[in-house]
């Protein structure tokens, strides 16, 4: 990755389609003003016996994602006209690749690839690992996704609880002002299917409600201070929190959501509700680190 300011938008191309992903990249491009670098990391070889056979098979697929990422480069540099676009091959696991390489970007963008597809054994998720552990906010972009100017101009940013992170609530601002557009905060809750209806009926649930209402307010009003002219909606709902956000995503440009933290380096990071949210979302999300450290 050069490092040079301002940093560029990091767009991890693979071997299968990347559409949706580079539509997003560009737009991206356009409302930060900034170049993309398009980082393709080569499979990795464990071969025994012959070494030489070793070195003609690694020639062979470096030469194939070369030809990969220049096919994708060249799309690029004509969408971006003087917005400048670079490319790096790397060798190795990918989720460490990209990890590595988000240390000098401004944002990664990945294509979330559709499940279930014939053929195909399910694998731990490329973008899960890069989003739970990158250094910059981390984009996944559904498989055929495609812009559109009247949803992109909508943020949905998810409020875990009523301690809001200011750097999820933050981000959802800044992304709303890129865009010219408004943020819509989502706040759900729910208990448990056995006894959501009864704790949340009556007088009770409603004096709960509007406790969780009033904290919101209180919590959100020196971090929409920030940026005034940015239209905000509060959300608040007694309903299960990732299918609260999926339901948003239809109508939004991309769905903004924290990370979890975690004392182990290279343990669980993204919290459940994120990860189904990635799945599932209809639009991209943008995955933040609520609490980032600083990057080099």
């Amino acid at each position: 990755m050069l490092e040079t300011l301002p940093r560029k938008i990091l767009l991890g191309v693979g071997d299968e389609d990347v559409e949706g992903a580079l539509s997003y990249a560009v737009a991206e491009a356009r409302r930060r003003s900034v170049g993309v670098h398009l980082l393709h990391v080569v499979p990795g070889l464990t071969v025994g016996g012959d070494p030489t056979a070793m070195v003609i098979e690694g020639d062979s697929l470096a030469a194939q994602g070369g030809r990969t990422i220049g096919a994708v480069a060249g799309r690029l540099e004509h969408e971006l006209g003087d917005l400048p676009v670079s490319t790096e091959l790397h060798s190795g696991p990918v989720v460490t690749a990209l990890t590595g390489a988000s240390r000098h970007a401004g944002v990664v963008v990945l294509q979330r690839q559709r499940m279930g597809r014939p053929g195909r054994i399910p694998t731990l998720s490329v973008t899960n690992g890069v989003a739970a552990h990158a250094h910059v906010p981390v984009v996944a972009v559904p498989a055929g996704w495609h812009p559109d100017a009247v949803r992109d101009r909508t943020v949905v940013a998810g409020l875990g609880d009523v301690e809001v992170s200011p750097e999820v609530v933050r981000t959802a601002l800044e992304e709303a002002a890129r865009r010219g557009g408004s943020l819509r905060l989502v706040h759900a809750w729910h208990h448990t299917d056995a006894y959501d209806d009864v704790v949340s009926a009556g007088a009770a649930g409603a004096a709960h409600e509007e406790r969780v209402r009033r904290d919101l307010d209180a919590a959100l009003a020196p971090l929409l201070a920030e940026h005034p002219d940015v239209p905000v909606e509060v959300i608040a709902t007694r309903d299960r929190p990732a299918d609260a956000l999926v339901a948003q995503s239809r109508t939004a440009g991309v769905v903004v959501l924290g990370r979890h933290r975690s004392s182990i380096p290279w343990g669980p990071h993204l919290g459940s509700v994120v990860r189904a949210v990635l799945r599932e979302s209809a639009c991209p999300v943008l995955v933040v680190d609520p609490a980032p450290a600083e990057t080099e």
